[in-house]
């Protein structure tokens, strides 16, 4: 899997640095307004500049983003790089306030110019949601490179993931290697599960298992829920470590309780062949049925073998036959595999030979060596 773009670098206006004051009417908000020429000298806010600033802080935390944005406009126009980073945020995210992409551009623009380092992370995404245009790929590439090289993080990874990718030209694998890694030092989860996972992988470069675990296990200590999955199987498979099954069981519990699709039917197996876990039929049937509502094809395969077998439910091969089918229509080569045997012997369903050669044929064009034939009754024991 390669690198993603984060969604967005930063999505609401900065804090206030000192407590506002009181927040003012609408009215208030107007007159109390002062010029432009006293907000802000050469980009940096004056007393007067300041307080008008926290007031529109206290209004935005208010949920008063239109009055918000009318004591803030003054003193964007007045040059001060964060409210004009501010005032992007705004129009971009909508509500109160009219959704105005092109204007937050503009606005972000101006702050990145003046030095505000996360604007150029804030510009880049709003490029980027243009890149139909490949001069605005070009020019979200750019941002990110400056908001990288400020520090900001979120821009670090977007330009890891750009370069990797090659969405702006021809993909640059160690500079973006450079930047996810930067952004991994820096603390960020989603690079360091992302990071892992490439080395995990391979994507990129050749597979470095120690690399990988190290990364994956700082993602999965700030709850990444990936980088846990990934993390649980590399300890059950022993990759880059000793194996250790029962600190596999315990991170998939983990990963599966937050909705990872793949941990809970890996658990399920666990449960199933005693690996790690007791052997529990009955808990590997429920692991099987949470992964399977969460439409993961190896569990149908996984969970109608339980339903043939009668293993923590009553045997039922029309219930497996069903779950196979399932699979099968979601692309799942062992659905068909499945499919093909139950009908070749009639078994959960009527017997249809010229559909379980159709259906096994399919299966060996991509897996050669499956065994579609065997009845499932001597199969699965």
């Amino acid at each position: 899997m390669g690198v993603a773009l984060l969604g967005g670098c930063q999505t609401t206006p900065t804090p206030r640095a000192s407590e506002p004051a009181a927040v003012p009417t609408p009215a208030a908000v107007e007159t109390q307004a002062p010029s432009a020429s006293v907000l802000a000298i050469a980009g940096e806010l004056t007393p007067e500049g300041k307080a008008q600033r926290d007031r529109g802080v206290a209004l935005f935390e208010a949920r008063e983003d239109a009055l918000a944005l009318q004591v803030w406009l003054p003193l964007a126009e007045a040059g001060h790089p964060e409210t004009q980073y501010n005032l992007g945020v705004l129009m971009t995210r909508g509500g109160t306030v009219r959704r105005d992409l092109a204007a937050a551009r503009r606005w972000q623009e101006q702050a990145s110019a003046g030095g505000y380092a996360a604007a150029n992370c804030a510009l880049g995404d709003l490029l980027w949601a243009d890149r139909s245009d490949p001069v605005h790929r070009q020019r979200a590439l750019a941002a990110y490179l400056r908001g990288a090289a400020l520090g900001q993080v979120p821009c670090m990874h977007n330009t890891a993931a750009f370069l990797l990718n090659g969405y702006a030209g021809s993909p640059d694998v160690i500079a973006g290697l450079h930047w996810l890694e930067r952004a991994a030092e820096a603390g960020s989860a989603t690079s360091q599960a992302q990071l892992g996972s490439a080395h995990l992988h391979g994507t990129y470069i050749p597979p470095e298992y120690e690399r990988a675990l190290r990364w994956l296990t700082l993602a999965a200590e700030q709850g990444h829920v990936d980088a846990t999955h990934d993390l649980a199987y590399m300890w059950e498979h022993g990759l880059g470590t000793a194996p250790d099954l029962t600190r596999a069981a315990a991170l998939y519990q983990q990963a599966a309780a937050a909705g990872q699709s793949l941990s809970a039917n890996n658990l399920g197996l666990m449960y199933r062949n005693a690996q790690g876990v007791p052997q529990d039929h009955t808990r590997a049937v429920t692991f099987f049925e949470q992964a399977v509502g969460l439409r993961n094809t190896d569990a149908m395969v996984n969970l109608g073998d339980m339903h043939y077998l009668g293993l923590g439910v009553p045997a039922d091969p029309a219930r497996a036959a069903a779950l196979y089918q399932q699979a099968a229509s979601a692309g799942q080569l062992w659905g068909d595999c499945r499919m093909a045997a139950l009908l070749r012997h009639g078994e959960g369903v009527p017997a249809d030979a010229q559909r379980a050669n159709a259906l096994q044929r399919r299966v060996l064009s991509r897996m050669p060596s499956a065994d579609c034939v065997t009845p499932l009754s001597r199969l699965l024991r």
